[in-house]
C-alpha cells in the first residue's frame, strides 16, 4: 500500500517491526487502560467470540486468574504496558492513557493530529473526537467488524472507566495490587481506576 497507511496491533513494542532507517521511521500510538477494566473488556470479549467457535468459555472468576498470570493473548499485561512505557520518550511514540482519552477527547486528537504533523481545524478535531466516542463508533459499527454477524454484537460495549467495580470483588482487586500493579510501582507510570 503506499505511504502513509495505518495499522492497528496488539504487539509488544519490542515485537513491533520497525523501519530501518530515520528518514521512513514510523510513528506509533499506543494507548494503556488501567488493567482492571481491561479484564473486563477482554472478558467480554473473549465470551462474545463464542458465537463465532472459539471464545472463551468460562467463570469471570477464571478469565481473572488467567489475566493475571498472562495465560491470556500478549501475555502479561504489565509486561506489555511497560515495554511500550519505556518508549513513551521516542519522538516517534506517542503514549496515550485511555482515561484521559475519556476526560478529554478532543484536545487528544489534536495532540495526535500534531504528532502526525497533520494540522486539523478546530471543526473538524471535534467532528473526529465525536465519531471517536463509544456512541459515535457504534453509528458506524461496520467499520469496526471482522465479521459480518458483528454489526448486531456487544463488540463495542460500555467502554466505561471504572466498570471493573461490578465485577471484581475485595480479594481480586487486592490480589491484582499485588500482582499486577506493584510492577508499576518506581516506572512513574500512574493510571486512573475511575474518573
Amino acid at each position: 500500500m503506499p505511504s502513509p497507511r495505518v495499522m492497528k496491533t496488539h504487539l509488544t513494542y519490542s515485537t513491533t517491526p520497525r523501519s530501518a532507517d530515520k528518514d521512513t521511521m514510523s510513528k506509533y500510538i499506543y494507548i494503556a487502560r488501567n488493567p482492571k477494566d481491561v479484564a473486563v473488556s477482554y472478558y467480554h470479549f473473549a465470551e462474545h467470540l463464542k458465537a463465532f467457535g472459539f471464545g472463551f468459555n468460562g467463570s469471570w472468576e477464571f478469565f481473572a486468574k488467567c489475566f493475571i498470570e498472562g495465560n491470556v493473548g500478549w501475555d502479561l499485561w504489565n509486561d506489555h504496558v511497560l515495554d511500550w512505557w519505556n518508549h513513551k520518550d521516542d519522538p516517534n511514540v506517542l503514549f496515550l492513557k485511555y482515561e484521559d482519552l475519556h476526560k478529554d477527547l478532543p484536545s487528544h486528537v489534536r495532540m495526535i493530529a500534531d504528532f502526525l504533523h497533520k494540522p486539523l481545524s478546530d471543526e473538524l478535531i471535534n467532528r473526529i473526537a465525536d465519531q471517536c466516542t463509544l456512541s459515535g463508533m457504534k453509528k458506524n459499527i461496520t467499520s469496526y467488524t471482522f465479521h459480518p454477524e458483528q454489526i448486531n454484537s456487544p463488540l463495542l460495549r460500555k467502554g466505561l472507566v471504572g466498570d471493573w467495580k461490578n465485577y471484581f470483588t475485595p480479594e481480586l482487586s487486592e490480589k491484582f495490587e499485588e500482582q499486577v500493579l506493584a510492577k508499576l510501582k518506581c516506572t512513574g507510570l500512574e493510571l486512573d481506576f475511575e474518573i
